[in-house]
């Protein structure tokens, strides 16, 4: 699994590519941690995680996304999904965290729902 991120005005976009399984879980956490670490106490965390490429998620990978999206909303902040394939369209629905998160297509549309 790989994390690339950059920086879009004030919100941070993680691009993941790969399998988020097992320790590749733990790596997601690190790099989300790490970033809202750097994100000063009086500002609020706009987190866009692309999941475009990413080919399989099982059970820790979906306890990474849960407790980001918790960490962030502490901060008042926001963290939204964009790119979901099929399988993972359907595992976010099976596991009724489509009712917590907010989904987008591209990774622009979700960018976009800051403004």
């Amino acid at each position: 699994m790989r994390v690339n991120s950059k920086k879009e005005n004030d919100i941070i976009v993680l691009s993941i590519q790969g399998r988020i399984v097992g320790d590749a879980s733990m790596e997601l956490r690190r790099a989300i941690n790490g970033w809202l670490a750097e994100i000063p106490e009086d500002e609020k965390p706009m987190i866009v995680l692309d999941l475009d490429k990413v080919s399989m998620m099982d059970s820790s990978g979906l306890g990474v996304l849960v407790s980001s999206y918790t960490s962030v909303q502490k901060k008042d902040g926001r963290l939204v999904l964009s790119g979901l394939g099929r399988g993972l369209q359907n595992l976010i629905a099976i596991t009724k965290l489509a009712r917590v998160f907010d989904m987008y297509e591209t990774k622009e549309e979700a960018v976009e729902s800051f403004s």
